[in-house]
């Protein structure tokens, strides 16, 4: 980072202030929540602001005023929502920088890294956006002398956001992007660990123009806000990206209430499987690396159980070892060559070393990396930073091979057969995601229709390929239900209504 980077950046946090309030019927609401939490910065355990906890009175006003504007909303033509959807992309690639150092500064994650999310966040609502007016209802067969049959879609009216804390803002509009395109008006409850920037950008879709009460954001707990906004029997549809512990109970609160249907991207421990034959491609080791420990581990689909043909699997784990300097730099989230932040909180920074003691004594053998970069003498005393981990010798059946672990623990795990590889990668409660690595295309036709998951990719090489926006997938087993992405990840935004024009 060259030195005016640097004072750009110190000069940003000296001038950033953060907006605590929920966000309802298009401003900051100064009396919301009695209790309070605060957020921290996981680089040095510094406190960075107090928010009020959303309650149910919280919940019901963001409700009402989503409710209000639905009318409105889903009454627009739509080129003008479509017009209004693309001035809000535009605006947040406009406040990148500020969007980008409130992820960075409440999650840890490194500027470069957010700035790029920003990037993507702005690029997957102008997907949902040009998408308004490229989706069509049916036909059906009738008696053209008498009826005409059609099935419309038609949105569900007030969806309701949980959203996650390691991907604050491009994993909320995930669901925020579909669900403003399909016509929906939207109350979120973005993670109380990193709720700023989803706030922020409620506050810049006003000033897109969006009507006020369409995105609404509320703050707080899980056990309350989210409690609350899970509950509400206003709530036509929620949306909510986390842990399946906490889906599984929103299941329950969902069908206590009014019955509402859910959309739920949950965990996942996800096989990155290698075959012989692409033993020497070139920077596998870094490739592979990348795939588990980008975002220091903690995303749902990384691929955390490497499963290796035992003829190659020590010259792939020697790859990896000698790759991950190329690709990680360890330091100050900050600094614009960091590559590789802290871990997001001290209670996630302990789970995942309580994880590496399990790991040892199932018998598994625990081995660190190295890195580039260091960290700042500044940051180590109250920072939550871990260096990336290899679980060599690791069996299908142990803990950290079951068990979601969101961190840079990696479990290396061999196998003889194509048969037994797939046996392996599916035996897990979860399927959200897997990579497989080949290049006999009969084997990747089999691997594609035999993996349990979701999200696939069959690699033959290990030149980056952004994956395409117009992707639709959905998760399996514990990992989830709701299709995900392309014009088809609308769909669960919507509800079909048959009708019948009856004239003779």
């Amino acid at each position: 980072m060259t030195s005016s980077q640097s004072t750009q950046w110190e000069q940003l946090v000296k001038n950033l202030s953060f907006d605590t309030s929920a966000f309802i019927q298009g401003d900051y609401c100064s009396d919301t929540g009695k209790t309070v939490f605060q957020t921290e910065n996981p680089a040095t355990g510094e406190k960075l602001a107090v928010f009020p906890d959303g309650d149910s009175d919280t919940i019901d006003r963001a409700v009402a005023a989503a409710r209000a504007a639905f009318p409105s909303w889903r009454g627009l033509a739509p080129e003008k929502r479509k017009s209004l959807l693309l001035t809000l992309a535009n605006k947040i690639q406009a406040e990148r920088e500020t969007l980008a150092l409130l992820d960075s500064l409440e999650m840890g994650k490194p500027i470069s890294i957010a700035l790029g999310e920003v990037d993507y966040t702005a690029e997957l609502l102008r997907y949902n956006a040009e998408s308004i007016d490229k989706r069509y209802g049916d036909v059906a067969p009738a008696d053209p002398a008498t009826t005409l049959a059609i099935s419309q879609q038609e949105p569900r009216g007030v969806v309701g956001v949980i959203s996650p804390w390691n991907f604050p803002l491009v994993t909320a509009m995930f669901a925020i992007g579909p669900a403003l395109a399909a016509g929906n008006t939207l109350v979120v409850k973005p993670s109380e660990q990193t709720p700023s920037s989803v706030l922020k950008l409620a506050e810049i879709a006003v000033e897109a123009g969006l009507p006020a009460g369409v995105l609404n954001v509320v703050p707080g707990l899980g056990i309350t806000a989210g409690a609350a906004l899970a509950s509400h029997r206003d709530v036509d549809l929620l949306h909510f990206t986390g842990s399946t512990q906490v889906g599984r109970q929103l299941m329950q609160y969902a069908g206590q209430s009014n019955g509402k249907p859910l959309l739920l991207e949950m965990g996942g421990k996800s096989p990155q499987i290698v075959f012989e034959d692409a033993a020497d491609l070139p920077n596998l080791g870094a490739a592979l690396a990348g795939s588990i420990f980008y975002n220091t581990g903690q995303w749902c689909i990384s691929r955390s159980r490497l499963l290796v043909h035992e003829n190659i699997k020590e010259q792939i784990l020697a790859s990896i070892h000698q790759e991950t300097q190329n690709v990680f730099t360890i330091g100050d989230p900050l600094d614009e060559r960091t590559t590789l932040g802290p871990i997001s909180s001290r209670k996630q920074f302990d789970r995942i070393n309580e994880y590496l003691n399990v790991g040892q004594k199932e018998g598994a053998t625990l081995e660190r990396l190295n890195t580039a970069g260091s960290i700042p003498q500044s940051l180590k005393k109250g920072g939550y930073f871990m260096q990336p981990t290899v679980f060599n010798n690791a069996k299908n059946t142990m803990r950290i091979a079951q068990e979601e672990i969101f961190g840079p623990v990696l479990s290396v795990i061999s196998f003889k057969t194509e048969k037994e590889a797939i046996q392996l990668a599916n035996a897990v409660n979860y399927g959200l995601a897997a990579t497989a690595w080949t290049q006999d295309l009969s084997r990747a036709r089999r691997l594609a229709r035999d993996l349990n998951t979701g999200n696939i990719e069959i690699r033959a090489t290990t030149t980056e390929a952004a994956e395409p926006l117009g992707l639709s997938g959905e998760p399996f087993g514990a990992s989830g239900f709701g299709v995900v992405g392309g014009l088809r990840g609308l769909e669960p935004f919507t509800r079909r209504k048959a009708v019948q024009f009856i004239t003779g």
